[in-house]
Formats: structure tokens, sequence, C-alpha cells
């Protein structure tokens, strides 16, 4: 039985009560339709193989026609597929991507993402710890001066507030 709109609401509003209207009424939207994609499923698996389920639209195809056919499955890339070593391909100025070849400062998942391939995959077809950065090394080492500074001058205002208090 799927639930009445101003149930929705409802809910919505006591878990967002301290949230600005808009974002309420947004969560309220995302509510609505997953309230109607479960009523058609469970209409569909109340109807007869074949029938249509009683409250759809005109046209419309269950969620389970509705999904396009299964890609395929892709291909892993395995240590074969590297072009670069991966030993040599962090240096201090540059990254080398192991699967293309290309430099960069950092290697990102964005990039990795061409290759339809994952961070954490790609560390682990490469040998790299799973805490490995994926930059150079002097890109690494500004960041990492970078952070302290931030960190200094945090605590820095932190301890000037308790004096001035």
């Amino acid at each position: 039985m799927p639930l009445e709109d101003k149930d929705i609401f409802n809910a919505v509003f006591e878990k967002y009560r301290d949230q600005p209207i808009e974002f309420v009424m947004a969560q309220y939207e995302k509510a609505k339709l997953l309230n109607r994609e479960i009523e058609l499923r469970l209409n569909a698996l109340a109807a007869p193989q074949g029938a249509a389920p009683q409250n759809a639209p005109a046209g419309a195809q269950p969620a389970a026609e509705a999904k396009a056919a299964p890609e395929p499955a892709r291909k892993r890339p395995t240590k074969k597929d590297l072009v670069s070593d991966p030993e040599k391909a962090i240096t201090e100025e540059t990254i080398t991507c192991c699967l293309c070849g290309q430099q960069f400062n950092t290697l990102t998942a964005r990039h990795l993402k061409t290759h339809d391939i994952s961070v954490e995959e790609y560390k682990y077809l490469c040998g790299y710890a799973s805490g490995q950065k994926l930059m150079s090394h002097n890109l690494a080492a500004t960041m990492a001066r970078n952070v302290q500074k931030a960190q200094a001058a945090r605590k820095a205002r932190l301890q000037a507030r308790e004096e001035e208090a």
C-alpha cells in the first residue's frame, strides 16, 4: 500500500525540520518519486506475468523491462597492459599513468575513469600501497607544507582567541 503525499511530506518534514524549506521540498519530491517507483514494482510483482501494472500510465513499461540490456563485461587491465613501469612512474616532477603513458602532476580519478578503472584498482594493479599518493614528490611535499602552515595558523588563531578571553 503506497503512502499518501501528506504522509510523505510529514515524514520528510520531521526528518529535516531544521533545514530550509527549499531543501525540505527537494527531499519531498525525491521521496514521492521513490514511493511511486515502489508502487510500480509492487504492482508489477502482483500482476500476472506479461500483464501491465494496474496503476501504470498508458504506454509505461514495468521497471524490469525499462532497463536497457546489461552492459558487456569490461576488460580488466592486467599487468601486461601497463605501458610504464610503476616503480619509475612517480618522479620528483611528474607521475606517469602506467596505462597510457601520459604525464601529470597528479593522477586523478577522472583520468583513471577514461581507462575504466578506479583509483583503488589502479593502485592494486601497479602494486602501490593503498595510502600511496598518486602525485609527484614535489607536489606531495608542497601540499604537506601547506597543510602544516594551515594547521599552524589555525593553532595560532585559537591561542589568540584564548588569550583574549
